[in-house]
């Protein structure tokens, strides 16, 4: 039973067959099942349709399925007929006559548990290969009670312990890749420098400390300062130093080495950059026109 269990686990159709009717026994069910386009063809087959009822078939079916929760098998659709001869091309018959064919169908989508949970059955799975799982007990998760309570509660915490690893590697690998702080910054001790007035857009083509080191982030910080005027330019000369400013920092990221870890952002910034820079300068013609 374990290595049916373990097979069942693993998208074997034979396996997920025989676990299924050992968990309709008592109905005098069988089933037999095709999966076809990632959707799994399940035939419920019985002499009455009394031992068909869907009300009770279909719950079993559903727990026994999330419990071995096989491997690319997400939705699940049931037929329910009484027993024929005729069983080589039973797919094709019910699909061309659910009339006649049919005393039901239904369609199931299964839950998936946490990838975690999953893990943690698959480890307890092997180190205990000699469990056996009833049948009757197919919703029970596998091998709950196969563990001695101490190793349980140490699997646990090295699982938890796991976990809490790789989210704060992962928090630490995004803040790496954010933006660099412009070295220019002003302290916080320092009193900010007044704003311009809405009207008024100042560009110095000067006021940029270009970072021979680094023209990724003096591309960045040149950005910034151009996204900012841009919320106030409105003469023709103001967007013109604009489209400027911005083929400056596209020239910039052009600039970028290719052992720069930024090396493809900067490409694809320098394209960015070098079409604000025609827009800035088709609105500047547009101004000087009127």
């Amino acid at each position: 039973m374990d290595d049916v269990m373990r097979q069942a686990q693993q998208g074997s159709m034979a396996a997920i067959i025989q676990i299924l009717n050992e968990a309709l026994i008592e109905q005098r069910v069988r089933t037999r099942a095709v999966l076809a386009d990632r959707v799994l063809q399940l035939l419920c087959e019985a002499n009455t349709a009394e031992q068909l009822e869907p009300s009770t078939i279909v719950p079993k079916i559903r727990a026994t399925l999330e419990s071995l929760e096989p491997p690319k098998i997400h939705r699940v659709k049931l037929y329910g007929r009484i027993a024929q001869e005729q069983q080589l091309h039973w797919l094709e018959d019910v699909t061309r006559n659910p009339e006649s064919e049919l005393l039901w169908s239904e369609e199931l989508v299964l839950r998936r548990s946490l990838w975690f949970r999953r893990w943690f059955q698959q480890a307890q799975i092997a180190l205990t290969p000699d469990q056996t799982l009833p049948a009757v007990r197919l919703n029970v998760p596998v091998l709950r009670h196969g563990l001695p309570p101490i190793l349980r509660n140490t699997l646990g915490l090295a699982l938890l312990c796991g976990v809490s690893f790789m989210t704060g590697w992962g928090y630490h690998h995004w803040q790496a890749q954010t933006e660099p702080i412009p070295a220019t910054a002003t302290p916080a001790t320092e009193a900010a420098p007044p704003e311009p007035a809405p009207t008024t857009v100042v560009i110095d083509p000067n006021g940029v400390l270009v970072n021979s080191d680094d023209p990724f982030a003096d591309a960045v910080r040149l950005a910034e300062q151009m996204s900012t005027a841009g919320r106030t330019a409105e003469t023709a000369s103001q967007w013109a130093a604009l489209a400027e400013q911005w083929q400056r920092a596209a020239n910039l990221m052009k600039a970028v080495p290719q052992n720069h870890p930024r090396y493809a952002t900067a490409q694809e910034r320098a394209v960015t950059y070098t079409e604000y820079s025609q827009v800035a300068q088709q609105e500047a013609n547009a101004r000087q026109g009127n």
